[in-house]
């Protein structure tokens, strides 16, 4: 594996040194670029070495030339972050750990506004409504953020930042085709005239996936971007998303009766924001939104179940549907207090609703409600010097009433180089599954009426029981301390983000079983138990990870992300959470452009042993080289660009099996924009 990286080192510093005469070199640092404008650390607008948190931003010169279909493998440049696959192509992430394709402890927003399952929790990576050419940046704060944006910004916050009809083109028109069957769509339209703006993007996106699973995905999404100036001051602005469209799950198996065989699924998923801005003057701004989500998933397989004698064969289809939806409304006010001071508070009211008489037992709806206060400050008590501080008060019907405080020292002890000291309380509200699951098979109504004519006592049991809640649950809680380091230096093209972390975690959701009474348990002792969840788990993580970017000429960027994590935990899952933390991860990306209007995108990353928290393997550590190779071409009163992208370059590893190897997957890329 070192080999691997070391030719892919190689070859992009020699690709950077033939094209440096041609392209040339400025004796100016003029295009190096100033700390980027974060707005996820605190809510505030702010340069990332003002930010009271540590945070990641992915631009999207870096997005296109990853060459990326999906948003979820772009955080393999985070530091401590990994990215795999369950499943076949669903992705699981994790961060210094807690790797789960329902990755629970990030907080998951688009614009600001929180997609974070209300019944699973995380965010739904592969059926997203947000086309990735419409995204301007992703802002990936590395650390608790309850303080600004709630319980569920335990470990950190993803915020998807989407692109301002005004800087978008008149046209464009995205397409790929290659190979796992990849056929993507993409039609993007912007206007700008006057008062009003908006931009309007639908399309499609197919792909077989792995021939080892049945995940095949056809996902149809169309969104829409408007903003309305009504008064010098003031801003209408409206987003709506549709996406929906077929998924695939289960295993191929042997077994004719296996209860996770092949399926086919169709989902639908419908948002809409409705936000109005009163700009008051610099660092003043009042602003009110409405937003309202709805997600709905069908599922069927077909199934036989197959009793013992007596009692037959009976067709038992097995349905996996369910649907949530969530309603809330939000308001924001940022102030200015003087030269030194400024902030931001707000209040927050959100309804939550879930149904699935499959996953609930009940066709009844399952609520969670939630109430909001929040407030964060910015003092500049003197030259390079910045204390902030904040709180988010929460009130749930799921686990009560909480405080989430932060407080940060921001210290520049030299022009372009600052010091930050941060401390950091947050918790993770239980899901509704997680508080409320009662995941049972009723019996077929033939066999109890049998059972019945038998007086036997199976007719009043469920046929099997494989989840439910009993525990009164509470939130998960995360005390962190944080030492970082932000440099910046002009003459060598440098900027250097690196961060020291000490996470203490507890009252963690955990699964667990015990004894429960079943009809099939009757024929098999696996079925004489079920699963509840409770608050069990606990564990401490400290991690050093590291950032830089590098800008040795004109026109290349060099970007690293790295990390070293060692975690102990306690419980009866204890070592299953320290194995889904790799204990190195590395990520070094690299953007070229090349002479004639070429460009190269290539990343390596590397990811150490681990394990997800569902199961599966102890796979050993993984290395993936994808490329990306681009020419544009002047067409008409636009410009074409051809690109072709490979992915697992030299080669896939092991997936979430040790015998589920990834493969090597090319596609074309073909993009007009005019």
């Amino acid at each position: 594996m070192k080999t691997i990286a070391r030719e892919f080192v190689v070859v992009a510093l020699s690709l950077v040194c033939w094209t440096a005469d041609a392209i040339g070199r400025e004796d100016e640092p003029e295009y190096f670029s100033d700390m980027p404008v974060v707005l996820s650390a605190s809510r505030l607008t702010q340069t990332i070495d003002a930010a009271p948190a540590a945070v990641t931003v992915i631009d999207q010169r870096t997005i296109k030339a990853s060459g990326a279909r999906d948003l979820a493998s772009l955080f393999r440049l985070v530091p401590g972050m990994t990215v795999g696959l369950y499943n076949g192509r669903k992705a699981t992430l994790g961060f210094h750990g807690f790797s789960d394709p329902y990755f629970r402890q990030f907080q998951v927003l688009i614009d600001g506004v929180s997609i974070y399952s209300p019944m699973w929790g995380g965010g739904e990576w592969g059926e997203l409504p947000v086309a990735i050419e419409d995204i301007e940046r992703l802002e990936v704060v590395r650390g608790p953020n309850a303080a600004a944006f709630g319980a569920n910004a335990f470990l950190g916050v993803v915020n998807i930042i989407t692109r301002d009809p005004a800087t978008e083109s008149r046209f464009a028109a995205v397409t790929n085709i290659g190979e796992s069957g990849i056929r993507d769509v993409l039609v993007r339209m912007a206007v700008h005239e006057g008062d009003l703006r908006y931009r309007l993007t639908a399309g499609q996106r197919v792909d077989t996936g792995l021939d080892s699973y049945p995940d095949d995905r056809r996902s149809n999404f169309v969104n829409l971007r408007g903003h309305y100036r009504l008064t010098g001051e003031s801003e209408l602005r409206l987003q709506a998303y549709y996406a929906g469209g077929l998924t695939q799950d289960g295993n191929y198996s042997d077994k004719s009766n296996t209860t996770n065989g092949p399926r086919d699924g169709n989902y639908d998923l419908g948002m809409v924001q409705l936000r109005w801005t009163r700009v008051r003057g610099a660092d003043e701004e009042f602003w009110v939104q409405l937003f309202h989500s709805t997600r709905s998933h069908r599922e069927t397989l077909p199934w036989l179940m197959i009793l013992p004698r007596p009692f037959g064969t009976w067709r038992y289809p097995l349905l996996f549907d369910y649907a949530y939806q969530r309603t809330d409304i939000e308001l924001q006010d940022t102030l200015r207090f003087g030269d030194s001071a400024r902030g931001v508070w707000g209040a927050h009211l959100r309804e939550d609703q879930a149904r699935s008489s499959v996953f609930f037992g009940t066709s009844s709806a399952q609520h969670s409600t939630l109430y909001r206060l929040f407030g964060t400050m910015e003092w500049r008590p003197l030259p390079g010097w910045i204390v902030s501080g904040g709180a988010m008060w929460e009130d749930n019907n799921l686990s009560g009433r909480s405080i989430s405080p932060n407080l940060a020292l921001n210290r520049q002890f030299l022009p372009g180089h600052t010091l930050r000291l941060r401390w950091a309380e947050g918790r993770r509200t239980p899901m509704l599954y997680e508080e409320r699951a009662d995941r049972r098979y009723d019996q077929p109504e033939g066999l109890t009426a049998i059972l019945r004519s038998l007086g036997s006592p199976l007719a009043d049991l469920p046929m099997a029981q494989t989840t439910r809640s009993r525990d009164a649950l509470k939130d998960e809680v995360i005390h962190s301390r944080e030492i970082s380091y932000l440099g910046q230096f002009p003459d060598q093209r440098l900027e250097l983000d690196l961060h020291l972390i000490e996470h203490r975690l507890g009252r963690l959701i955990t699964l667990y079983s015990y004894p429960f009474e079943t009809a099939l348990g009757a024929f098999e002792s696996k079925y004489r138990s079920t699963h509840g969840f409770h608050n069990e788990g606990s564990a401490r993580i400290r991690a050093f990870s590291g950032g830089a970017r590098w800008q040795p000429v004109r026109g290349t960027d060099v970007q690293l992300a790295l990390a070293r994590t060692t975690m102990h935990a306690g419980g009866a899952d204890a070592a299953l959470v320290e194995q889904s933390g790799p204990r190195h991860t590395v990520g070094l990306f690299v953007r070229h452009d090349l002479p004639a209007d070429w460009q190269l995108g290539a990343g390596y990353y590397r990811v150490g042993a681990m394990r997800t928290q569902s199961g599966g393997d102890l796979l050993p550590a993984v290395e993936r080289v994808d490329v990306r190779l681009a020419k544009t071409i002047p067409l008409g009163s636009g410009k074409a660009e051809v690109a072709l992208v490979v992915q697992n370059a030299t080669g896939g590893g092991p997936l979430f099996e040790r015998n589920d190897v990834d493969r090597r997957t090319s596609w074309l890329n073909l993009r007009y924009v005019y």
